[in-house]
């Protein structure tokens, strides 16, 4: 009998942790707005300017849409992206099928965004190439 309720103990344990598991996994996954926007000047930094608005929206099935709202225009274009975690921080690289003037990267079709863990922010890596430096939130 001891035996019996230990094993349910340990089954509720493992399934708790999986479960929890699964959402910290998955924590990247919803709607993602511009919240700053700078530059490699550093004066230009602290400007709470935004040029356009912008958000990301990732799904659970690896597919995402890109939406930027300028002048007056909405543009939205979608992929597909892959993930790669480590300790400090998750590191996205999405896939588009056309090109598009939205598209913040250094090559043609791929983009490069990242979370740092322990600040929670989406960060662009567009600023490497002279794009700016666009930071979102989870919302």
């Amino acid at each position: 009998m001891k035996k019996n309720g230990l094993l349910i103990v340990m089954l509720i344990s493992l399934i708790s942790c999986s479960d929890s598991d699964d959402k910290s996994s998955e924590s990247y996954i919803g709607k993602w707005t511009l919240i700053r926007m700078g530059s490699n000047n550093p004066a230009a930094n602290s400007i709470d300017i935004l040029e356009w608005e912008e958000s990301y929206i990732f799904n659970s099935n690896n597919t995402f849409s890109k939406t930027r709202k300028r002048d007056g225009k909405t543009t939205t274009i979608s992929g597909t992206y892959s993930v790669m975690k480590t300790t400090d921080q998750t590191k996205f690289e999405l896939s588009y099928s056309a090109q598009s003037d939205i598209i913040g990267s250094c090559t043609a079709l791929k983009e490069n965004l990242y979370i740092i863990n322990d600040i929670g922010s989406l960060y662009s890596t567009w600023s490497i190439c002279d794009g700016p430096l666009l930071v979102y939130d989870k919302k």
